[in-house]
């Protein structure tokens, strides 16, 4: 990898993959199935003096033309320490065990502001024993040209977002509590006009976020989209303990291999 950019939120999107779909908790087993699922994940911001740990769930439903379903769900684990360090697990992938048996393949990530790194690591039956430990590039001081490209995508993404706002409504939903904290609500309505994507006529699209400002965390959301049906994500659990130091940390028996950004 020749360069690494890491943010403090990980894992945002919204998409169609191919991947495994699993009920997982912290390095613990679970059975594994594979399926196409739309999948919505929040990241978590390294947030410092706000600790948690928990386990998110998002289902995801489609009713294809046919009348036929597809129903999953997929679960990852989450945690943060007051230092603003966050771990993140999610499945990678099915393999087959020496049993025969489908098992999942866990990819783990933790971003430490800290040491200025990001360590990613596997656990699974087949996995290699291996942390890859990326350290954040110092900070510089862009070129002129640097400058001026970084200036001209900020007009086009400009452009782009008072394109699509035109298009979208949002309504504010007040506040509400989950997982006894507060959190604050968000719906946000989407028209796609009629063959913008090969679409014959206009699509309605609907997401709905509940958001909480003191943790810089997102509690619950819905993405109601034709395109993709319909996905929920929230949390099963959530304790605001501070987490194991342990989780953050590379774990015993693997090789820890340092990359660096010209690597």
């Amino acid at each position: 990898m020749s360069r690494v950019e890491v943010r403090k939120g990980l894992w945002l999107g919204v998409g169609i993959l191919l991947a495994a779909v699993l009920p997982v908790r912290a390095q613990g087993k679970a059975t594994c199935t594979v399926g196409s699922e739309a999948y919505n994940t929040y990241g978590v911001n390294g947030k410092v003096g706000a600790p948690f740990s928990g386990t998110t769930k998002t289902t995801y439903e489609q009713t294809l033309a046919d009348g036929n379903r597809i129903r999953s769900e997929s679960t990852s684990f989450q945690a943060r320490d007051s230092s603003g360090r966050v771990r993140t697990e999610m499945v990678g992938e099915c393999e087959i065990g020496e049993d025969g048996q489908p098992h999942p393949r866990i990819r783990v990530q933790v971003n430490d502001p800290v040491t200025q790194s990001n360590l990613m690591w596997e656990i699974g039956e087949n996995a290699q024993k291996v942390v890859r430990v990326f350290h954040f590039p110092a900070p510089r001081k862009p070129t002129p040209e640097e400058l001026a490209e970084q200036q001209r995508q900020m007009k086009l993404n400009q452009l782009r977002w008072k394109s699509q706002s035109q298009s979208q409504t949002r309504t504010q939903l007040g506040t509400r509590e989950i997982n006894g904290q507060l959190a604050e609500g968000q719906r946000t309505k989407q028209v796609i006009p009629a063959g913008a994507e090969g679409n014959e006529q206009p699509l309605d699209t609907v997401q709905e976020t509940w958001r909480s400002k003191e943790l810089d965390l997102t509690l619950m959301a819905t993405s109601d989209d034709p395109r993709r049906g319909k996905t929920t994500f929230e949390y099963e659990d959530l304790t605001f303990a501070e987490p194991d130091p342990a989780l953050f940390k590379a774990p015993d028996g693997y090789r820890v291999v340092e990359q660096h950004q010209d690597q």
